[in-house]
């Protein structure tokens, strides 16, 4: 019987954290990425060619599906890592092996982010590329649109 409260009440644990993870259904709220449709900068006021947009999409598209793997997995992680510090005694080398695995997926996503962000400006002409900075401060969580590992671009 206790078994069975216990799994009934990880589920709902796991069922909380998603939907505190998904965020509100408006705005730029903390999001695991970009949204579907979203370019990397607001390619409206690039004055983009239509060759431009359709390699931009093409990247942004091949940058999706490389992250959306990495991003579920992260999610998954995250939920087994709290899972570990519910318990009575938790235990100290399972949750350092789970931060350890955590950290280096969140310095893969970085580097897709990067490598994302050097492909879009390479479309660019150097014009297009000196209006890049004034799209605001950066990407990270809460501060702008899109994610990386909470660092800036």
């Amino acid at each position: 019987m206790k078994k069975l409260i216990v799994l009934v009440m990880a589920v709902a644990v796991m069922f909380c954290v998603s939907l505190v993870w998904a965020g509100p259904p408006w705005g730029w709220g903390h999001g695991m990425g970009p949204g579907y449709g979203w370019s990397c900068y607001d390619a409206s006021n690039l004055n983009l060619t239509e060759e431009q947009s359709v390699k931009l999409r093409t990247l942004q598209a091949k940058y999706l599906k490389e992250i959306t793997p990495l991003q579920n997995k992260m999610i998954s992680l995250r939920s087994e890592v709290r899972l570990l510090w519910n318990v009575a005694s938790p235990d100290r080398d399972k949750i350092l092996a789970k931060q350890k695995e955590l950290s280096e997926l969140l310095g893969q996503l970085g580097e897709k982010a990067t490598g994302y962000r050097l492909d879009y400006r390479a479309v660019l002409t150097p014009e297009q590329q000196s209006r890049l900075p004034a799209f605001g401060p950066g990407m990270g969580r809460g501060r702008g649109p899109g994610w990386t590992h909470g660092g800036r671009w």
